[in-house]
């Protein structure tokens, strides 16, 4: 066993541990430097930068190079192209897919009957009878015939004789070829009225009834023909003869011929509408008068040519009156007319406005059944409508219900009113005065129906004149409105009722002593209420009930002319 220091052995072993630690650590950086050199000698950059402050990268001013580059200027020259199209047709073929037919369900023609009978009795003692006969359904003609009777003999209480009545005749016939319609009639209507417009008991005066008594012939003629063409290009014509003739128990005589014509044509003259319609329309009426003073004739010649077009829903007129009246003296008139109307929401408003003017002629016959206790020697003047502005609208509420409205405002040269005759004793028979002035109309009516179930009509009217000299427009009431409806009841029984209501009105009556100053009266409104009932016992007999004046109030149409009070007839109808 060796002995030793045993200091020097515990040094020599830590030594050996020194150094082996010491070669370990330098291997160890030796290592770490070869990986460090070859990553630095992989990237190319062998240098060692300290950083002793923060780094501020800088760019050093380099030379820049002051050429631009410019394009060469060549010229190209496009080579000349030449091309054909050669037409080819395609084949193409349809095969529309087959449809199955709707089947219609006919609806049964409904039988016609040639002739209808009526035939009634009231009170006043009022017989009527009425009586049509008309041919059947035809594609060639037509042919009808009508005749009415219709009196009273009723009295009036405080009143004279007031006994009426109506007869009628009328005759008309149609022949239908393939483009035209040409038309007949003919026919005598006679009636008898009494001037019982005063109360006897206190007129200073005797008369005798039978000299009351008013008697009116009046015979008609007329025959037509007209174009009913389908082609929109053919020229369209009408052309008609008139005659009307009338004559009085006091010699007085009115015949009045008319010629009446139109042609009117389809032409594209202009490129704003796809096309137009030119129009000439022309009336000659020859007037023929004789009273116990005066004979006389007249002749008004009018012509009137147009022009119209329509483009979407707008339709325009355009033209102008030519009137020439010749008897002692002739005149000429020359009146523009004009007529804009727009359809709108598929016709179910359409809107009308215009302005119009003319010359007419109202004659012994116009005036006679308008007033049947005029004078039998009337001034007859002609009536010249200077300017007319015009406006309309109708529409349809849904399907039940329709509106229509007019507005017009007019200057009027020569307008006739009725007076009370200041030459006659009684003040029972009307002649007329002629004056200047302007008038304003308005009409509104409006209609609900419900198929043939439950139809009801209402319309409302005024018009109201402005007269030179402050004068009142007498016997022309302001206002007029009214309204009727009928209700069907399993077309078994038919109800009607209805009602008009005149307001006030004003009349002329000379001074009591006849020194030539004049009076105004009032002439009340009123109100006539009617009722009726027809029970229909088979679809060809019938019964009827009407009553009328259901208030039984004493109204007076004309001043001094009371109405019936409640009036009431029944009957029969019949079909065969």
């Amino acid at each position: 066993m060796k002995s030793g220091n045993p200091l020097r052995n515990n040094s020599t072993d830590m030594n050996f541990n020194i150094q082996s630690s010491h070669r370990n650590a330098i291997l160890l950086l030796s290592l770490g430097l070869s990986c460090i050199s070859t990553f630095t000698f992989g990237q190319g950059i062998n240098e060692q930068v300290t950083v002793t402050a923060a780094f501020e990268p800088t760019i050093s001013e380099t030379a820049k190079l002051s050429i631009s580059p410019s394009p060469d200027e060549t010229v190209v020259k496009l080579p000349v192209m030449t091309y054909s199209v050669k037409p080819l047709q395609m084949e193409t073929t349809l095969k529309p897919d087959n449809i199955t037919p709707v089947k219609l369900v006919g609806e049964p023609v409904k039988k016609l009957y040639r002739n209808y009978a009526r035939v009634g009795f009231g009170n006043y003692t009022t017989p009527y009878a009425e009586f049509f006969a008309n041919s059947l359904r035809s594609k060639s003609y037509s042919f009808g015939v009508h005749l009415k009777h219709l009196s009273s003999s009723g009295k009036i209480k405080d009143y004279p004789k007031s006994s009426n009545s109506l007869n009628l005749i009328q005759l008309s016939g149609q022949k239908f070829t393939e483009n035209h319609t040409i038309s007949v009639g003919a026919g005598y209507r006679r009636n008898v009225a009494h001037h019982y417009g005063f109360i006897p008991e206190e007129a200073e005066m005797v008369f005798n009834e039978d000299s009351l008594k008013q008697r009116f012939n009046r015979l008609n003629f007329s025959a037509g023909i007209k174009s009913n063409y389908t082609e929109p290009d053919q020229l369209n014509h009408r052309v008609g003869l008139s005659f009307n003739n009338i004559g009085d128990l006091f010699q007085t005589r009115e015949s009045l011929i008319r010629v009446n014509t139109r042609l009117d044509k389809r032409f594209e003259l202009f490129d704003l509408t796809e096309y137009q319609v030119l129009a000439l329309e022309a009336d000659l009426r020859f007037t023929g008068y004789k009273d116990s003073t005066l004979k006389q004739s007249s002749s008004v010649i009018t012509l009137k040519p147009s022009v119209s077009t329509e483009f979407e829903e707008y339709r325009l007129l355009l033209g102008f009156d030519f009137s020439v009246q010749i008897d002692s003296a002739s005149k000429v008139y020359l009146s523009p007319f004009a007529e804009a109307q727009v359809r709108a929401l598929e016709d179910a408003i359409v809107i009308t406005a215009g302005i119009t003017g003319g010359l007419t002629r109202k004659g012994f016959d116009i005036l006679s059944d308008v007033n049947p206790f005029v004078q039998s020697v009337l001034p007859l003047k002609y009536t010249r409508d200077r300017f007319t502005f015009y406006a309309g609208a109708r529409a349809k509420a849904g399907k039940y219900i329709d509106l229509s409205a007019s507005f017009s405002t007019s200057s009027i040269e020569n307008e006739g009113f009725f007076i009370n005759d200041p030459d006659q004793p009684l003040l029972n028979r009307f002649t007329l005065i002629y004056n200047d002035g302007n008038v304003m109309k308005g009409r509104f009516e409006a209609g609900f129906h419900s198929g043939e179930r439950i139809r009801i009509t209402a319309f409302a009217s005024f018009e109201k004149w402005s007269l030179t000299n402050d004068e009142m427009p007498w016997h022309r009431p302001v206002t007029s409105f009214g309204a009727e409806g009928s209700y069907d009841i399993q077309k078994k029984i038919l109800v009607k009722a209805g009602f008009i209501t005149n307001g006030k009105q004003y009349a002329q009556l000379p001074s009591p002593d006849r020194d030539g100053d004049y009076l105004t009266r009032t002439v009340k409104g009123y109100t006539d209420i009617n009722l009726g009932v027809e029970y229909r016992y088979t679809k060809l007999l019938s019964a009827f009930l009407n009553m009328s004046n259901l208030m039984g109030s004493r109204y007076h149409l004309w001043y001094n002319y009371p109405a019936y009070r409640f009036r009431i007839m029944g009957g029969v109808s019949y079909s065969f």
